[in-house]
């Protein structure tokens, strides 16, 4: 019997540390196109979309530096200031090229699965490119670490000697607060660390995708675009041209051509013939290299192989057959089992990002239904209050219904109201004529600003308290 062979494309995931202001920088110019990116496409840039507010790399360092305030202790003296992920696949993969698998839904799935790994409030970027081969999908992610207070163990010298001649140490209890850390390297600071992303990214993910986890123990390295493009502007550099000292008119046949024109007209076309040759050429190298790190992968699952033989053999060994078949099938079951294991936790993960999703819609449309009661009894409100009273009120909230006043059509007469009252600007500020009126409102006698209670008792009679509830008006 043949072995099983998976023919699902691999799922793409890379991630890159970003460990300074200029690193952000130029990964951000990168991703919002404001540095060239020579293999995207200009007339499909308008294709690109923004899942967060951040579309730009300035934005993109204002969102770090607002996670960054948050830090209260480091773990690093120059920690990773922002983790950038790449997801993607083959470009054969998605639909678009007839492929099986649908980038957005592929993308939003990737996006919760960082999310839930990092917090949603630390992914602070989220860019799908669509002006290349394959799309792509960019995640910053800021990787904060909250530790909760704790009492840790911590051996310390006590001073002088013990019967040995060593230095006496003692071992003490000491209080650690809660913290907020940030340490890219509590994510995927180890080998098994980065694998077992890989690992949780195909089972909780690509799978669903039509995709599948990439070799394990690979010794292969990724060659970037920008790689591939130096190797061949290289080759190309150093082909051949001719010269027009090499094409000069000799004997009797005179060309209409100059010799700079012939010697032009030559190189171009003797570029053109080669450089299907020069590109193999130039990538001839970064095969070798692949064909080396495929062996060298092919090694490593080899010694794997021969080890877990080893230490089976070792185990078995004094057996019989019997025995050893009841061995095998307890292998069997426990790798069954373990697993349905990691199956059932993929998808308790999956139900509980479903249920943080709900619930983020409901806490949207609790907030939405919230603004929107605030904005009808803020209207009602309008509809019959005095310029004075609206003078009283505070800044905000002046300000905020001077735009629904002048965008509401069954609000129009209260604005021609306020707009022809001396208290306001066309902006709907106070003039001096409104601050006079306020005053002598509020504290005739005195002349001077009241006091909060004053104000309060004196211009917001029959009306509600300012904040969520309504106007101060």
């Amino acid at each position: 019997m043949k072995p099983h062979v998976n023919r699902q494309p691999p799922a793409i995931l890379r991630m890159t540390k970003l460990k300074s202001w200029s690193a952000v920088a130029t990964s951000g110019g990168h991703t919002w196109r404001t540095l060239p990116v020579p293999h995207a496409d200009p007339d499909k840039q308008h294709l690109n979309e923004d899942w967060r507010d951040v579309a730009s790399p300035a934005a993109l360092r204002d969102a770090i530096g607002g996670r960054l305030a948050l830090v209260t202790a480091t773990t690093a003296k120059s920690p990773v200031l922002c983790v950038e992920y790449l997801i993607t696949a083959r470009a054969e993969s998605f639909k678009e090229q007839g492929g099986e698998t649908d980038a957005p839904a592929y993308f939003r799935d990737a996006q919760a699965f960082l999310e839930a790994r990092h917090g949603a409030a630390n992914v602070v970027a989220v860019n799908v490119q669509n002006d290349e081969s394959a799309p792509h999908l960019v995640v910053y992610v800021v990787p904060l670490v909250e530790r909760p207070a704790r009492t840790i163990r911590k051996s310390v010298f006590a001073g002088g000697r013990d019967e040995n001649g060593k230095l006496k140490r003692v071992t003490k209890q000491i209080h650690q607060p809660a913290e907020v850390v940030l340490s890219a390297d509590h994510y995927n600071g180890t080998p098994a660390k980065l694998s077992s992303l890989q690992t949780a990214f195909a089972e909780e993910v690509a799978t669903k995708h039509r995709l599948a986890r990439g070799l394990e123990l690979s010794a292969a390295s990724h060659t970037t675009n920008k790689q591939h493009h130096e190797a061949l502007a290289r080759a190309l550099a150093g082909h051949i041209d001719l010269t027009a000292a090499e094409l000069e008119r000799r004997g009797r046949l005179w060309s209409k051509e100059t010799p700079e024109e012939q010697a032009a007209r030559l190189s171009e076309l003797i570029r053109d013939h080669y450089a299907p040759v020069i590109a193999c050429a130039a990538s001839a190298v970064h095969d070798r290299r692949r064909a080396n790190e495929m062996e060298e992968t092919a090694r490593r699952h080899q010694e794997r192989y021969k080890a877990a033989a080893r230490e089976l053999a070792a185990f078995t060994e004094g057996l019989s057959d019997a025995q050893q078949s009841e061995v095998k099938q307890a292998a069997s079951q426990l790798r069954r089992e373990s697993e349905e294991r990691k199956r059932w936790e993929a998808e308790q993960a999956r139900q509980q990002r479903e249920e943080a999703e709900r619930e983020q819609k409901r806490e949207a449309l609790r907030e939405r239904e919230r603004l929107e009661r605030r904005e009808r009894a803020l209207v009602e409100r309008l509809k019959s209050a005095s310029p004075l009273a609206f003078a009283g009120a505070n800044e905000a909230t002046r300000r905020e219904c001077w735009g629904l006043l002048a965008s509401r059509d069954d609000l129009a007469q209260a604005f021609e109201l306020m707009s022809a009252s001396p208290y306001f600007d066309s902006a709907g500020h106070l003039t001096d004529v409104g601050h006079r009126a306020v005053l002598s409102a509020t504290d005739p006698a005195a002349g001077k600003p009241p006091g909060p209670r004053e104000r309060s008792e004196a211009t917001l009679q029959n009306t509600p308290p300012t904040g969520p509830k309504g106007p101060n008006m």
